[in-house]
């Protein structure tokens, strides 16, 4: 993910905006100010949220020329609309009004109208068009044909059996410990998830998502789920909004997006899952695309992390925060 830091004036002008979006129903709840906190943590402001008037989508737009800091503070007004667990037509009107003034085309915008009017199947079919499982179905299609595509559709339905796909994976147990091998048999054993090949486990191209737990060292607590795919997020290199918004419509407004997991609500932590992004977007390699697991699973995981730029949460929480002056 292609990540730019706003400088400290870029920072006041987005969190002008988010307030105003976050001030459309009339209200300035705890999740909102939260929000607001916590972007200022991670880019190291020190604003009062009363300090922080209302601005214009145009006046926007003057102060906001770079397209990826205009796309970024779109998507950051689409959390915002949504950080307190539902969406309304007054936020949801202005971050159209402010997407349409910064040029932004993200198909996220479109997505939130759907949120709002309960068409959660054509926001299912949206985000699935745009998601990484599509990527992996061409792929499967183009080099396996329908017989890859079925084998694809059985493990993702937990139906896929394979006793040589399982040797493979339980042979994993004799790795090194502290392996990435080792760590995933301990992964799957611990959590009571099935290998590769066993009766419910899942197939092997989904695999790079617990890989990327494993390497992030997020857990599978709903909250983690939420850290890992912002982890995930942050080294993806096409369209990594749309993990961020999937997680926070499942785990945090309750939107169900997925048939095999319940939706939850309140578990999108805005600073945790700014960290993780930025974790993602901090390495060298993508881990959903090109990347190959077996030539490294008898390595050290903390040798990966080494190697893949893989820093700990800890180095991106500023020291100090800066306070910025009066910005007109």
């Amino acid at each position: 993910m292609e990540l730019k830091i706003p400088s400290p004036e870029q920072t006041y002008w987005g969190l002008r905006a988010m307030k105003t979006v976050a001030l459309a129903d009339g209200t300035l709840d705890d999740t909102e100010l939260h929000l607001l906190a916590s972007v200022q943590q991670i880019f190291g402001t020190t604003h009062a949220p009363e300090q922080l008037p209302p601005i214009m989508p145009a006046d926007l737009a003057r102060e906001f020329p770079d397209p990826q800091l205009r796309q970024q503070l779109v998507q950051g007004l689409i959390v915002m609309s949504l950080i307190d667990g539902k969406a309304n037509v007054q936020e949801t009107d202005l971050v159209e009004q402010f997407a349409q003034a910064l040029e932004g085309s993200a198909p996220e915008v479109k997505d939130l109208r759907h949120v709002l009017k309960g068409e959660i199947l054509r926001l299912r079919l949206d985000l699935a068009r745009r998601f990484w499982l599509r990527e992996k179905f061409i792929g499967i299609w183009n080099s396996e044909g329908i017989r890859g595509i079925y084998k694809l559709v059985r493990g993702l339905m937990g139906k896929y059996e394979n006793a040589e796909l399982a040797a493979r994976y339980q042979a994993l147990e004799q790795y090194p410990a502290g392996s990435l091998g080792r760590a995933y048999w301990e992964y799957c054993r611990e959590n009571g998830f099935a290998l590769p090949g066993e009766k419910g486990g899942a197939p092997e191209q989904i695999l790079f998502h617990d890989c990327a737990h494993l390497l992030s060292g997020y857990g599978t607590a709903p909250e983690e789920e939420v850290q890992v795919a912002c982890f995930s997020a942050g080294f993806q290199r096409r369209d990594p909004f749309t993990f961020i918004l999937f997680v926070l419509l499942q785990f945090h407004v309750g939107v169900r997006m997925t048939p095999i997991t319940e939706a939850r609500t309140g578990f999108f932590d805005p600073e945790k899952a700014m960290i993780a992004i930025r974790r993602g977007a901090a390495m060298n390699v993508d881990l959903n695309n090109g990347w190959d697991y077996w030539p490294v699973m008898g390595d050290q995981v903390e040798e990966l992390r080494r190697r893949y730029n893989i820093l700990p949460s800890e180095s991106f929480r500023p020291a100090h925060r800066r306070v910025v002056g009066n910005v007109s």
